[in-house]
């Protein structure tokens, strides 16, 4: 087997936040947006980049919340508010200790377990360890990269049972 592929099979098996970070949409956009924003403008930047969420920023451009598609539905388009006169602030999940992150060190793994147990399809990435006031967030990752990560892993641990049994089969054979 060729080496480059069994180090690339290694990494799939140990992916994490920032490597979904990497493969992600959001590295090449600004995924953020002012809390002072009128949702139309949210909107523009969402069906623009095709994306379904954006971190919400104050005034000094600290994340303080994130919005999504999700928050538009059902607190603007289903209350009969107009986008144009409502803000972001109004409709986001604000507050830092509101937010659902992870660290760019945190496994794939933990990072799907997080959305499936708080039913979030984004989640931000924080420098960290530990979440707080002085949390800085570095980037946001989507479902959608999260299983681009998880599939590749699957794919490598299928190749190394695959390995497991053909080795098995010819060792069995001697």
């Amino acid at each position: 087997m060729d080496k480059e592929v069994v180090a690339d099979e290694q990494e799939a098996l140990l992916l994490t936040a920032a490597d979904a970070q990497a493969k992600s949409c959001y590295n090449s956009i600004d995924w953020k947006i002012s809390e002072d924003a009128k949702v139309i403008e949210m909107l523009k930047l969402m069906v623009a980049n095709k994306i379904g969420a954006l971190a919400v920023t104050d005034g000094e451009d600290k994340v303080v919340g994130i919005v999504s598609e999700r928050d538009y539905l059902s607190k603007v388009a289903f209350l009969g508010k107009t986008s144009d006169t409502t803000t972001v602030k109004e409709i986001c999940t604000h507050g830092i200790s509101n937010l659902v992150t992870v660290t760019a060190g945190n496994p794939i793994d933990r990072c799907m377990e997080k959305m499936l147990g708080r039913d979030v399809r984004h989640l931000l990435i924080r420098d960290k360890k530990y979440g707080g006031p002085d949390t800085n967030i570095i980037g946001i990752i989507s479902i959608k990269d999260i299983v681009k990560c998880s599939h590749e892993k699957t794919k490598a641990q299928m190749n190394r049972l695959e390995d497991l049994v053909l080795v098995h089969d010819i060792t069995s054979k001697v």
